[in-house]
């Protein structure tokens, strides 16, 4: 991996949204069918899609949209070889200034609840809550087979 000043954030081009698919693709353990063949591709075309990219490979994606003063943090992956590696706070950190640069006053994201205890998610966690992340809800899954979730908040100043 190049030096993090060597990491380049973009808005997605069409072909990185292919590429963000295919990373999303080997990531399994956090993306199910239907969020890889259904959801993604169309929240990638309807929502704004970002990628961290290293030379010309496409190697983290993040999309976001906004409500009511919120940023709203869609879905964000990071190619398998460069997780830990500072990708993903690299992406929310761009996230952060855009929020602030709109004048938004908050980020929030959702994701498994506490106390499922599936080792991926407890990461995804881990790294939302040392982003400065505080859980501020907790949704009852309203489809049947789908996981309960819990609303993670980053307030901006």
């Amino acid at each position: 991996m190049k030096k993090k000043s060597e990491i380049k954030i973009r808005k997605a081009t069409r072909k990185d949204i292919i590429e963000s698919l295919k990373i999303a693709n080997d990531l399994k353990e956090w993306f199910d069918n239907n969020a890889r063949e259904k959801n993604m591709p169309l929240d990638f075309k309807l929502n704004n899609l970002i990628v961290a990219v290293e030379g010309k490979s496409v190697i983290g994606f993040l999309c976001y949209t906004s409500y009511s003063g919120k940023m709203l943090l869609v879905w964000m992956g990071v190619k398998r070889d460069y997780q830990r590696k500072g990708i993903g706070k690299i992406l929310l950190d761009w996230l952060i200034k855009e929020a602030k640069r709109l004048k938004l006053h908050s980020i929030e994201v959702e994701t498994l609840t506490d106390e499922d205890d599936y080792e991926p998610y407890t990461r995804t966690r881990k790294f939302y809550y040392e982003c400065g992340f505080k859980r501020i809800g907790y949704k009852k899954a309203k489809i049947k087979g789908w996981d309960d979730q819990i609303v993670l908040e980053k307030r901006l100043k």
